[in-house]
């Protein structure tokens, strides 16, 4: 069970409450992902929309029950507003009785309580905007009855609109939607032509809509505040704006090391071998067939002796995947097939030509290292051309990885040039953030998580403050639970033998514990003392390990601020 203390003594903070908005699905805040002609159209309809609660999660800071008071709805792309009157339109908010991404299609099923009165009833007459993209909010519903949600139950939100009446004039509209679930985290089940069918139809195109809303008054809440240590990261890379890059005549050379990463070092001098053997005759966009290499290729995580070469500037190890021009770090991170990359940008390969193109052989000076170069190959609607080279080298089961520049232009007019450079198993690796690799040596080491504190209830007086610590290391021994009236915001504790750890919490409180798992759970009684509304109460949590993790011995999870509230 967890540990639970009295409060002694606190310091009262106040907030301001002011109306918001934010947009689900949040991926259509500022742009097109879809349209459809069915939700506000020339007929009558019932549509159920189901909305994750990760879009209110994402967008309300901080996070606490919000009253939802009015909706709007955007015209599709760049389009005119046919100005229609609907005579009578019902629109219902409730949680869902079910997942977004598995609704019934019985309407009855999907509702965690019956219909009741509408939020909205009355007259809707449709607004001309200004045909932009993306489009304008063209219908407006002020609530009468405003929602209450609260965004930290996890529990997913239900807008159920019900149109009674055809449009005068009998012309539809088609509107913003999404267009898939499971990237926009939104689904739809509706009935068109009728209102009083029981059953419905999935659509993956529920409507955008963005929501007004203002925080509830006295309502508890939870911030984050910095974070644990540590975290680290096997996959490091750099990430090059449009045609900016420093790494023409040099090499990057990775090493495996001990830690289960690379060891990383840029140093002056390309060193290009060229190729001897004819090219791979790779076009735009393009992975290559299986190349087999001469011996078994390890790294850090995996070994192969089968590689593909990617016409955009890298190559996969081991199975093949589809070929990538970067642009962002998911590319490489979320990539399904392990992946070194020397220039994974939009490259254009001459094709059949095979002058200006990929070449893979064993070094013709040295038969333990494979090389995989890219020879005067132009980024796409470009012309100045890049050669680097991939040399692999067998070291046994210490094989060495160097990446060499003769020249290095990233310029493609598709992505705006940019161009990422560095290694990553993929499959939802850590993301280390762009590393400059030319400043210095590094070293990357397997993937772990943070010492991580988080909430798992509001803190509500007169009930429990639950909170959870995760990620606690098997080397952990000992732990701490702190609270404090104050946040010393101090992000890096090296001057205590810390580096890289903080301390979001002053130490008035402090419990020990005896580490049994990878989680613990603790908390706090709040007493019902309606005085103590809006005051804030800090925690944090730090872990001894054997061996010690640093000088100190400790690491220290983020804080938790909890501002108490009646509700």
């Amino acid at each position: 069970m967890p540990m639970r203390r009295p409060f002694l003594a606190f310091v009262l903070t106040g907030s301001t409450l002011f109306a918001q908005t934010l947009v689900a699905p949040a991926a259509a805040t500022s742009t097109e992902i879809g349209s459809t002609p069915n939700v506000w159209p020339n007929n009558v309809v019932r549509v159920q929309c189901f909305y994750d609660s990760s879009h209110f999660s994402s967008q309300v800071a901080p996070q606490a029950p919000i009253a939802i008071d009015r909706l709007e709805f955007r015209l599709a792309n760049a389009i005119s507003t046919n100005v229609v009157v609907y005579g009578s339109v019902h629109a219902y908010l409730q949680y869902s009785a079910v997942d977004y991404a598995t609704p019934s299609t019985t309407f009855a099923a999907n509702r965690s309580a019956p219909l009741g009165t509408p939020n909205y009833q009355g007259p809707v007459t449709t607004l001309a905007v200004a045909g932009t993209s993306p489009n304008g909010w063209f219908v407006d519903l002020p609530l009468q009855v405003p929602f209450v949600y609260d965004p930290t139950l996890g529990r997913d939100l239900l807008l159920e609109l019900v149109i009674w009446s055809l449009p005068t004039p009998n012309v539809g509209n088609s509107i913003s939607s999404a267009s898939n679930v499971a990237t926009h985290r939104c689904n739809s089940i509706r009935r068109f032509g009728s209102t009083t069918d029981s059953t419905g139809t999935q659509s993956a195109f529920p409507p955008v809509v963005r929501f007004h809303y203002t925080p509830v008054a006295d309502a508890g809440f939870n911030v984050s505040l910095g974070q644990g240590c540590y975290r680290r990261c096997r996959s490091f890379y750099e990430l090059f704006p449009g045609s900016a890059n420093d790494l023409s005549g040099t090499t990057v050379a990775m090493a495996p090391n001990a830690e289960g990463g690379y060891s990383v070092t840029t140093f002056a001098g390309g060193g290009v071998v060229p190729p001897t053997t004819p090219g791979l005759a790779l076009g735009d966009d393009v992975v290559s067939p299986p190349i087999v290499l001469p011996f078994t290729f390890d790294y850090p995580g995996g070994s192969t002796n089968v590689i593909h070469a990617d016409s955009n500037g890298s190559i996969l190890l081991g199975a093949t995947g589809p070929s990538t021009i970067g642009g962002t770090p998911a590319s490489l991170l979320n990539a399904p097939t392990p992946r070194i990359a020397a220039a994974m940008t939009d490259l254009l390969p001459d094709g059949a030509t095979n002058v200006a193109n990929v070449f893979a052989e064993v070094d013709p000076g040295n038969p333990g290292v494979f090389l995989i170069t890219w020879r005067n190959v132009p980024c796409f609607g470009a012309a100045a051309p890049s050669t680097f080279q991939i040399a692999l080298f067998d070291g046994g089961t210490a094989d060495i990885v160097h990446l060499r520049y003769q020249t290095l232009v990233n310029d493609s007019t598709s992505n705006a040039g940019i161009c990422i450079t560095g290694f990553s198993l993929g499959n939802g690796a850590f993301d280390p953030g762009s590393t400059d690799l030319t400043a210095g040596p590094f070293a990357t080491s397997v993937d772990a998580p943070a010492l991580a504190l988080a909430a798992l209830s509001r803190p509500v007086l007169g009930a429990n403050w639950d909170l959870r610590l995760s990620n606690i290391p098997a080397t952990g021994v000992i732990g701490v639970d702190v609270y404090g009236l104050a946040d010393p915001g101090l992000d890096d504790l090296f001057f205590v033998g810390l580096p890289g750890c903080g301390l979001r919490s002053t130490l008035d409180i402090q419990n020990a514990w005896l580490v049994t798992g990878g989680t613990h759970d603790y908390g706090l009684s709040l007493p019902p003392e309606p005085s103590w509304n809006g005051i804030a109460f800090y925690t944090t949590s730090a872990v001894f390990t054997v061996p010690p993790a640093n000088a100190f011995g400790a690491m220290t999870a983020n804080g938790i601020q909890g501002n108490l509230g009646l509700h």
